[in-house]
């Protein structure tokens, strides 16, 4: 009986460590810059920050679920020249994260001017995003 409840210690410790300490499921976006598709994202502690060509959007630090994935409201828009200081039009910003390692964001702005696109990120260190079109 003793070896039956070490086992299942032992397997209930194993479950509990199973994500890795990497493992971003269940907090925060990773910080970072993260790029790739042509897109660059920057992410604090507070707000992330998309580049992409001549858009660019903003949206609050999601929180990842259990099952990797996010989804939240922001505000995106394409402007050549220069910037406005109202903010952009509504958009949502959803997707997934993989080991770590890979982030899958999609954007789908309300303006039926900028069709709905998504992105395959990876890590790119640390800084911001430019926005080329400025």
């Amino acid at each position: 009986m003793r070896r039956v409840a070490i086992a299942l210690a032992i397997c209930a410790a194993i479950a509990a460590c199973s994500g890795g300490p990497a493992d971003p499921r269940g907090g925060p976006l990773p910080t970072g810059r993260w790029t790739g598709d042509g897109a660059c994202l920057s992410v604090t502690e507070s707000e992330c920050n998309l580049a992409v060509g001549c858009g660019h959007g903003v949206f609050p630090r999601p929180t990842i679920g259990a099952d990797g994935t996010f989804g939240v409201d922001g505000t995106y828009r394409v402007e050549v020249g220069p910037v406005s200081i109202n903010p952009g039009p509504p958009a949502y910003f959803s997707g997934s994260v993989s080991d770590s390692l890979t982030i899958t964001l999609r954007v789908v702005p309300t303006s039926a001017n900028s069709p709905p696109a998504s992105y395959v990120l990876r890590p790119a260190g640390a800084g911001g995003c430019p926005i080329p079109c400025v």
